[in-house]
């Protein structure tokens, strides 16, 4: 039999510890004993007739008995152990993963050249992406000059309130800061993180990809090495388009400048492709009639599916009844001895 391995082998702490001392020590004073009981006798005269008088048991009975206490003690120690043998393998067909979802709230989503301005389509989109997702954990990040976080949750519900009634006029700092955005993601998937139930962890990074001051692609190196991939949607035209300034209510007042000059907006999709690439994740671009949800969703079920195939669940069969049952019936053996004064009784000459 191939014993695989002895799982929590507690005679190595605890009371295992104690027991294989006593053993040692049980074996020592039987053996001093003895051997001190048989020079003590041979003083006395012919050692065969001493024998004879102070018992009626043979040599042989009074070896066999310590043997037959020490063999029980041995097996029990070994039961104690719990060994196992190699048992069944099974396969984790899927297992939900940590997702951060980030979306862009600079003012340049306001442009209005998908169905509605960028950012309305895509809260649309995301909110279907989101419903659809089963045994994930989701956090949020919105993000224009600075970051605001949503920690991660399987209340999808309440995680889509977040930012339902948000606007690029109610961030604090204006701009696109990517690389802000991917390190808030970093720390949010750094922080649920448990060695013992390891879970796949990505992020899905939607914006028009116009990042000029916060270095994505170190930050993006960074979580490539602690295994977070990140998956890009591009949205916007890459013609550009005016930015428009809106009010409360939504009308546009006019265009944003710079100066004398217009701002336009328009889709950086090279930096998006980086920021996928170096994470081994992908990119995918968004359009009025294709947003990509559904091959967001494809990957993500596509990765759930390589991350269960890597994960094997083994199981191993307890064999410590093999050691406990034997250990039982020596005792029982040496108890039946103990009672039986006349078994192995040496013959008289």
């Amino acid at each position: 039999m191939s014993w695989a391995n002895f799982n929590e082998f507690k005679s190595l702490t605890g009371w295992g510890v104690w027991g294989i001392i006593l053993l040692i020590a049980a074996i020592f004073v039987w053996v001093i004993g003895y051997t001190l009981q048989k020079y003590s006798r041979k003083k006395l005269g012919q050692l065969n007739l001493i024998d004879k008088l102070i018992s009626q048991r043979s040599d042989f009975l009074r070896i066999l008995r310590p043997v037959l206490i020490l063999a029980a003690f041995i097996l029990l120690l070994i039961a104690y152990a719990k060994p196992q043998t190699s048992g069944k393998t099974h396969q984790v067909s899927e297992i939900g993963l940590d997702i951060i979802v980030a979306l862009d709230f600079s003012k340049s989503m306001n442009v209005q050249d998908m169905h509605g301005s960028r950012l309305e389509h895509a809260k649309r989109e995301l909110s279907r992406l989101i419903d659809d997702l089963g045994g994930d954990r989701i956090g949020l990040i919105a993000f224009a000059g600075t970051p605001m976080t949503y920690p991660l949750t399987t209340d999808y519900e309440s995680a889509k309130m977040f930012w339902e009634n948000l606007h690029p006029e109610d961030m604090p700092l204006g701009g696109t800061a990517i690389g802000r955005a991917l390190n808030s993601a970093k720390q949010l998937l750094v922080e649920v993180r448990d060695p013992k139930k390891e879970r796949a962890q990505i992020v899905i990074l939607l914006s028009d990809g116009e990042d000029l001051a916060s270095a994505p692609l170190k930050i993006a190196k960074k979580m490539s090495d602690l295994g977070i991939r990140i998956y890009t949607v591009g949205i916007g035209s890459e013609d550009g388009a005016l930015v428009p300034m809106l009010t409360e209510n939504g009308n546009t007042t006019g265009y944003v400048k710079h100066g004398d000059n217009y701002i336009t907006s328009k889709l950086d999709q090279k930096l998006l492709i980086d920021i996928a690439k170096t994470t081994s994740g992908k990119y995918f671009r968004a359009t009025k009639k294709d947003f990509g949800t559904q091959k967001i969703l494809k990957s993500i079920k596509k990765l759930k599916k390589s991350e269960g195939e890597k994960r094997k669940i083994k199981e191993y069969n307890e064999e410590f009844k093999w050691f406990l049952v034997p250990a039982f019936f020596l005792l029982l053996l040496e108890f039946g001895l103990l009672g039986d004064k006349k078994l192995f009784r040496t013959q008289e000459n």
